[in-house]
Order: structure tokens, then C-alpha cells, then sequence
């Protein structure tokens, strides 16, 4: 696998060449943003290391123009992650990145080895992705004529899990998705350690939902986004009062998606909408699967919409999904069940 380190530091290029050639990868370098762009044709690389902060064009920019003219698999890997700079990498997120990663800095750091086996393992899965460019034309199914027979269900909340790609198709979806909505949310992102906070604010700004992390204990209200924090799993008990707990990750993931799905089985069975979105892997396809068998409404990203595909086709090769559409077209889908909720309150009680 073909890597290119993006950093305008020739101690962190250093550092990371020898890192990920002892891995097995073949290595190119460039100090800038624009050397990145006027080398990309000729190198193609397979993936891309991508430091934040660099003069003239910044990693943000950088990873812009690189998922406009040439999509290709892009980590943030980047030191010193202050608010101002992950609220950065969430908006590289945002443009198409598909992970941010803590730079190994030195030997001599305690956290080195844990965080250099973290950025080989992460690089070794990234390279193997196939990555689309953020918002490309789909061909989703419309939902016209396909909601009907949900129209009427007494749904109790609607659960969301996303991975790699996630944050665009969240943006994309929240900024559809009408603010008064009915049920409590429920999310799972994949997302490196240390950085719940800025996704929750970076969430924020896309919606006029309230966005919190969950906490153990607390239950789930209407119009409110609970994000699973990293690290922790998130289910649901049967009073709809959250749980965090520690177990084991599931399929390397922690929070995993299938743990919040096959406890939402548990806890309100087939009463829950449930969405997967774009993200590597198979993580929530089995899940989506047991709460289609229960009853529950059941979407997918339309995988040609997704930045990676990988959930949202394990989840339609088990044909788990009721509907696939883009993540707007799946929030006008949630609207239109809640203007049917509106009216079904509003409307006077016969006797």
C-alpha cells in the first residue's frame, strides 16, 4: 500500500516513514498542501496522512481539493488537538477525511506505542476503502407512496449509527431534518478518543436539536440528541433510561452500532426508526436486520450517496433496510411521518 504523508514538519515525516515502513507501507512525502496537489496525479496514492496546521493551504482545504478532484482515503493525523483545532478536523470530517488521529510525537512520549499501533492499525483498514466524493448525485428510492403503512406506528425514538463518512451524511441529515421533532434521537459515530466534545458542538451547529452526550442514568426526552460518547458503549432499558458501559469493543468498535440496535430490540422492540449510514465495515448491519424482523422502520444511506459504503451494503445484503435514500431524502422521509404524527394529535377526539 502506497501511503503519502502530508506535514510541513521534516521531524514528523521523519518519524512516521520510518513508522509505517517497518509496517510494510511504501512511503511518499510532501511538506505542503500544494506540493499534495501538484503531486497527486503522478503519485496516486492508495491513502493520505494529512496534517492539520501547514502554511498556505491548510489540511482542511487540502483534503477539500483532494475529494474533489481525486477521492481518495485521507486520515487527520495531527498533535496539540485544542478546541479550535478539532472543531478543524470536524470540518475536514466534514469535507470527506474519514478519521483524525492522535500523532505518535516521540519515542520518549509514555503514550508513543499505543498511539503508533493506533495510527498503523487505522492506516491498514483506511487503505483498504473505497471513498466517494461528499454529496455526489444519487439514485435513491423515493419515499412517495412507502410511508404509509408507518404512518400510524407509535414509534418511541429513532436510533442512528454512523462510522466512517458519517459526519457529512449527519450534517446533510440534521440540516433536513425538522427541529420539532417527536422522538428522542439516539446516535452512534465512530470517532477517535478525545473527541466526543467536538463532534457534539460540531453536531450542534447543523441543527436546532438539542445535542448532549448520553449519560448513564438519564431518560431519553423528545426533541433531544443523545451522542453515544467514545469509548463507552450506549443501549437503552426498557423505561428508556440510558446505560454506558465498558464491555469489550464488538467488530473493533466502541461504542458499537449492533449493541445500540440489538438493545433498542430488547427495550421497544419494533417501535423505533433506525438508520445506518455511511461507514466501513459491518457494523449495525445485523442489528438493522434483527429490528426489521420486529417491526421497526429500518433505513440505509442509498450506498452510491455514501462517502464509504461498506455499512450500508452489509446492511442491504441482508436485507435489512425498508428504504435507501440519501441522507436528506431520509430526513424529508422523517418529516413527512411527523407532520402525519402532527395532525394525528391535533385532530379532535370523536366520543
Amino acid at each position: 500500500m502506497h501511503v503519502l504523508l502530508v506535514d510541513d514538519s521534516p521531524v514528523s515525516r521523519l518519524l512516521l516513514r520510518a513508522l509505517l515502513e517497518a509496517d510494510g507501507f511504501r512511503v511518499s512525502e510532501v511538506g505542503s498542501g500544494q506540493a499534495a496537489l501538484d503531486q497527486l496525479e503522478q503519485l496516486q496514492p492508495d491513502l493520505i496522512s494529512m496534517d492539520l496546521h501547514m502554511p498556505g493551504i491548510d489540511g482542511l482545504e487540502t483534503t477539500r481539493r483532494i475529494m474533489h478532484r481525486r477521492p481518495t482515503p485521507i486520515a487527520i493525523v495531527t498533535a496539540a488537538l485544542n478546541a479550535s483545532a478539532a472543531q478543524l478536523a470536524m470540518q475536514a470530517l466534514a469535507a470527506g477525511a474519514l478519521m483524525v488521529i492522535d500523532k505518535p510525537v516521540s519515542p520518549s512520549d509514555p503514550h508513543f506505542l499505543a498511539r503508533a499501533g493506533w495510527l498503523l492499525s487505522a492506516l491498514r483498514q483506511l487503505a483498504q476503502t473505497l471513498v466517494r466524493r461528499p454529496g455526489q448525485p444519487s439514485t435513491s428510492e423515493r419515499a412517495d407512496g412507502q410511508l404509509s403503512s408507518w404512518q400510524r406506528r407509535p414509534f418511541k425514538l429513532v436510533a442512528i449509527g454512523a462510522s466512517a463518512g458519517g459526519p457529512a451524511a449527519l450534517a446533510e441529515f440534521l440540516s433536513c431534518l425538522a427541529p420539532d421533532c417527536p422522538w428522542p434521537i439516539l446516535l452512534v459515530q465512530h470517532i477517535s478518543p478525545g473527541f466526543s466534545d467536538s463532534l457534539r458542538d460540531w453536531l450542534a451547529s447543523h441543527t436546532r436539536l438539542t445535542v448532549q452526550l448520553a449519560q448513564a442514568g438519564e431518560v431519553i426526552r423528545p426533541g433531544q440528541l443523545y451522542l453515544a460518547p467514545d469509548a463507552y458503549h450506549l443501549r437503552l432499558d426498557a423505561e428508556l433510561g440510558v446505560d454506558l458501559d465498558d464491555a469489550p469493543p464488538q467488530r473493533f468498535q466502541r461504542p458499537s452500532i449492533d449493541v445500540l440496535f440489538d438493545s433498542l430490540a430488547d427495550s421497544v422492540h419494533g417501535e423505533a426508526i433506525a438508520i445506518l449510514l455511511s461507514g466501513m465495515g459491518s457494523d449495525g448491519a445485523q442489528g438493522l436486520a434483527h429490528l426489521k424482523a420486529l417491526g421497526a422502520l429500518t433505513l440505509v444511506q442509498a450506498p452510491d450517496s455514501a462517502v464509504v459504503d461498506g455499512m450500508p451494503r452489509a446492511a442491504l445484503a441482508l436485507d435489512a433496510a425498508c428504504l435507501s435514500q440519501t441522507p436528506a431524502a431520509l430526513a424529508d422521509s422523517l418529516n413527512q411521518l411527523m407532520r402525519v404524527a402532527a395532525t394525528e394529535s391535533a385532530a379532535p377526539t370523536r366520543h
